[in-house]
Parts: C-alpha cells; sequence; structure tokens
C-alpha cells in the first residue's frame, strides 16, 4: 500500500525552510528582540529599556512571518504546514541562535557605572546623563528621573535619625551605592529598631524609587539552614542592585558562608527552574531589616567588617503615624532620585563611613554574639605562661555554652575557633592542647563540683 507524503515531510522550496523565515524575522524585528538560551527568555526593546516577554508576543511575530511566507505557497497542504504551530516553534528556535538575537548572560546589565531611567542613561562616575542606548544591553530601569525637590522626605530622614545629620548622611551614601552595580565596600546593612520607627518607609520608598533594579529575597535565603537552598532563589537576582530581605525571625541565624559569598564580588552559581546553570557576578547590595538581630555561629573578622548594624531607635507616637506615608513620599520621587545621586558621589568620594553610632551598635552586638569570648573572659587565664589540653579547654567550653543553654559544638571547632584568635598548638603531657591559654583554678573547682 502506498503511503501519502505528509506536507512537512515534502520538499519545501528553499525561501520558505525553517532558515528562511527565521532569516526574515530577523531581518524585519531582529533590531527589537533578544533570546538567551541559559534562561529560556526573550527579551524585547521597549525603546528605553530591554523587557522579558512575558506574554508570548514574540511568537505573535513569527506567527505574522508565517502567516506572510504561507501566502508564497504554491499547495494548500504546503500553506498549512507553514501557518502551523509546529512551524512556528520550529522558527522560533533557528530564530533564537541567529548570532543578532543570540546573547549570553554575562552581556546583559554589565555597566555597574551606569544607571537606566525613564529620562536617560545616568553616567553615575560623572552625573551626565546620554541616551538610551539598546547595544548596552540594560534590562532593568527606575521608577523616576533626577529631578526637583524632596521637602517631605528631608523631614521624614530628620524625623527618624533624631536629628543626627551623621546618620543621614550615611543613608545618603548607603542608598547611593545601592543604585550601582558595584560591591567594592563587601559589607551589607542590617537596619535594627522595634516597629514604627520608619525602616520599613525608608526602604520601600527606595525599592519602588528603583524599579526592577530592586528586589526582595525570602529571609531563608540568607538565614542558616539544615537542607541545602535551591539555586533559583539567587537567579532571580542576578541583575538586581539593591536586595531587601523586610523582616528577620527570633531565633534564626545568619547564613555566614552564603553573605560573604555575596558581599565578597565572587561569581555565584544560579539557575532559572529547569533551565541550564550560568554564572554571574552580584551586583546588589544586601539590606535586611528586622526587630530580631540573627545570631552569629562564629564572630569572625569577615562578618565584623560586612556588617553595618544601623540603629533605627526613634519610635513614631500612634497619633504622628501616616499610613498612606510612602505614598506621599513618593509623590517626591524625582527628588528623592537627585537626593540618592548626590549619596551616590558622595560615596564616591569618601565610601560608606559608618558614624559612630552604626560602629558602636555592632560592636555591642558582636560582644553579645562572642559566646567564645565571654567563656574565655569568666573560665580562662591567657599570657605566655599558661597552656591546656584540649580536651580539658573542651570539657570546660561544653559545661559553660549548656549552663547557658547553647550548643557546644565540636572539639575540633572550638579549636579552629582558638587559633582564630591568635592561640597556638601544642602538647601537654604528651596530648594535644594550646599554649597561651588555661583554666582559671577557680572555675576548675567549680565545673569538678558541678
Amino acid at each position: 500500500m502506498r503511503v501519502q507524503a505528509q506536507p512537512e515531510q515534502e520538499q519545501i522550496a528553499p525561501a520558505l525552510s525553517d532558515d528562511a523565515i527565521a532569516a526574515e524575522f530577523v531581518s524585519v524585528h531582529g533590531q527589537n528582540w533578544k533570546h538567551v538560551a541559559a534562561w529560556g527568555a526573550w527579551y524585547r526593546w521597549s525603546g528605553t529599556v530591554w523587557e522579558r516577554d512575558e506574554t508570548g508576543l514574540v511568537r505573535e511575530m513569527v506567527r505574522q512571518v508565517c502567516r506572510s511566507a504561507a501566502q508564497q505557497a504554491d499547495k494548500p497542504a504546503e500553506a498549512r504546514h507553514i501557518a502551523s504551530d509546529r512551524k512556528m516553534s520550529a522558527v522560533l528556535r533557528v530564530a533564537a541562535a541567529d548570532p543578532g538575537i543570540a546573547v549570553a548572560p554575562s552581556r546583559w546589565d554589565a555597566h555597574p557605572m551606569l544607571l537606566n531611567t525613564p529620562s536617560g542613561m545616568v553616567d553615575l562616575a560623572t552625573g551626565e546623563i546620554g541616551p538610551h542606548d539598546p547595544d548596552l544591553l540594560i534590562s532593568q530601569m527606575t521608577t523616576a528621573s533626577s529631578g526637583g525637590d524632596c521637602p517631605r522626605w528631608s523631614t521624614f530622614l530628620h524625623e527618624i535619625t533624631d536629628g543626627y545629620a551623621d546618620l543621614q548622611a550615611y543613608l545618603a551614601r548607603l542608598a547611593g551605592y545601592c543604585l550601582t552595580g558595584s560591591t567594592r565596600e563587601q559589607a551589607f546593612a542590617f537596619l535594627h529598631g522595634h516597629g514604627a520607627n520608619g525602616k520599613s518607609v525608608f526602604l520601600q520608598t527606595l525599592a519602588s524609587i528603583m524599579g526592577n533594579y530592586a528586589s526582595t529575597a525570602t529571609l531563608d535565603t540568607f538565614m542558616a539552614s539544615k537542607s541545602e537552598r535551591h539555586l533559583t532563589e539567587l537567579a532571580g537576582l542576578r541583575a538586581a542592585r539593591l536586595v531587601l530581605v523586610p523582616e528577620t525571625e527570633a531565633g534564626r541565624s545568619w547564613a555566614e558562608a552564603r553573605i560573604k559569598a555575596v558581599t565578597g564580588g565572587e561569581r555565584l552559581r544560579a539557575n532559572f527552574m529547569r533551565r541550564d546553570h550560568f554564572e554571574f557576578e552580584p551586583q546588589f547590595k544586601l539590606i535586611v531589616a528586622g526587630n530580631n538581630r540573627p545570631a552569629l555561629n562564629g564572630v569572625g573578622e569577615a562578618m565584623r567588617r560586612r556588617l553595618h548594624l544601623v540603629p533605627f531607635t526613634v519610635t513614631i507616637p500612634p497619633e504622628r503615624r501616616d499610613p498612606r506615608l510612602v505614598e506621599k513620599l513618593l509623590a517626591e520621587r524625582d527628588g528623592i532620585l537627585g537626593w540618592m545621586l548626590a549619596g551616590c558621589a558622595d560615596w564616591q568620594r569618601e565610601g560608606l563611613s559608618p558614624p559612630s553610632c552604626i560602629r558602636a551598635a555592632a560592636e555591642e552586638y558582636f560582644e553579645e554574639e562572642d559566646l567564645i569570648g565571654q567563656w574565655i573572659q569568666e573560665r580562662c587565664i591567657c599570657d605566655g605562661k599558661h597552656k591546656a589540653p584540649a580536651a580539658q579547654l573542651f570539657q570546660s567550653w561544653k559545661a559553660w555554652v549548656e549552663d547557658g543553654g547553647y550548643p557546644s559544638g565540636s572539639q575540633k571547632a572550638l579549636g579552629e575557633a582558638l587559633r582564630a584568635r591568635g592561640f597556638e598548638p601544642t602538647m601537654v603531657r604528651r596530648q594535644r592542647g594550646w599554649a597561651g591559654i588555661g583554666i582559671s583554678r577557680s572555675s576548675a573547682s567549680t565545673e569538678v563540683g558541678e
């Protein structure tokens, strides 16, 4: 029995092949479309920014090209095939790989000192504004253009800082730093204070003005957890310059390794759901806000250098709280962006330069979190004469932390902490031990009694 060939199996005229129709799409529409294979995403140039195609508009463009090509077919069956969904999918695949369409992830949003605004591209290094340029491949844009005054914003800042000018100047530098894609400060900010103090309004206003340069992460993304976090959590933060964690919870601990990675300029590996992995250098500045201070697993130099603990100590009385305050502040969004740009210029000259109130709050926090330091102060003697077996030190440490309801960890972890503090390993009566530290007589007798 003779089998009739299907239209897709028949010889198609070269001008109507997948490749030819894809080339026609690129010729007609290619200047306005890009594709990123690793993300499975199409982007369309809007005239001011590259916008991700969330509605399948690119498929409609291909449908129009295919319908036009179908009119050139000699046979009805061939015309139906060219206008079919299968044909459109094939044309899309070919077009997506075209050199003028395909873009590697690393080429997107790769200009850390340019800021895209509705009125043009701001060079943050010079303050000059230039035209929008599709060749820059920028997919982010603020919701404001610099200009005008912001008297209500100035009053708000004065109120939430209790008139502390140095803290207001720091907040301006921090906000300006967040406009950039730089992470050279290798720092993150924790805005701490108990309710009705303005920190949420401050962050909501900045995030709204920054548009999709700002993003929000879940608390779990940057808090310690027993299970490994999924890489898709980081993929969505690829081009963000400000990432907010809006609230903390009691009893949680910082995910210190991840925080060090995202603030230290390391390349991160991530992927979108069911997509290939890709690497990117984070541009975002992490700001966490909360009433509860997360715990630290250890008070090391890395966290001391990174954490800016910003105290919000003012409580706005109930009669002066305005539920529409964010809305009213955003009426000055252009002026507030100007304030942020001025802060960016100050940051480039001075760095973040946290004032004394931030340094003091951080030092108090680290002292409270430094359990090993407290144990050494209460139970140990530190000088060049003393040395003690590692097992004896761990027994003392274990008794001390368990009395306070804290986990003791392992003897190895204690040894690493002692080494980090400058103590040297040695032998004590043929046992491994540590030089420069010993157990005080009073604490030793107390522990024996226990």
